[in-house]
């Protein structure tokens, strides 16, 4: 009995704080998204520069603050890829090249979403 007792608090342990990571994913990959549709895809394509640098660096802060703690939950191979999109999207807003600009962004737009439905606590990464 007092084996199954530490086998419970073991997987409480481990399967609460993925919990509370899940939940301030959801909303900070959310918020991401909602960013770039909203505020700098718009602002690309009527070459507001301004605004779409000044939100983009919101999200390349708060990313790495972000990543930081998904090392912990996630796969460091994906956060990579993601930050390599995010240097991009950001290099290409500087240099106000709208094409690029767009189209990194959109695409990161998506990888955001991939990174937080593939990396949802499941079996298939429990075990």
């Amino acid at each position: 009995m007092r084996d199954l007792i530490i086998s419970i608090i073991c997987m409480l342990i481990l399967i609460i704080p993925w919990g509370i990571y899940d939940k301030y994913a959801a909303k900070t990959v959310d918020n991401y998204k909602s960013i770039i549709s909203e505020e700098i895809l718009p602002a690309i394509e009527s070459n507001d520069w301004e605004t779409a640098e000044k939100r983009f660096d919101f999200i390349a802060k708060d990313w790495d603050r972000y990543k930081k703690l998904s090392a912990f939950f996630i796969d460091t191979e994906s956060v990579n890829e993601v930050d390599s999109y995010v240097s991009k999207a950001y290099y290409y807003i500087k240099l106000k090249d709208a094409g690029n600009a767009a189209a990194e962004s959109a695409f990161l737009q998506y990888r955001f979403d991939f990174l937080h439905e593939n990396e949802m606590p499941n079996m298939g990464n429990l075990f």
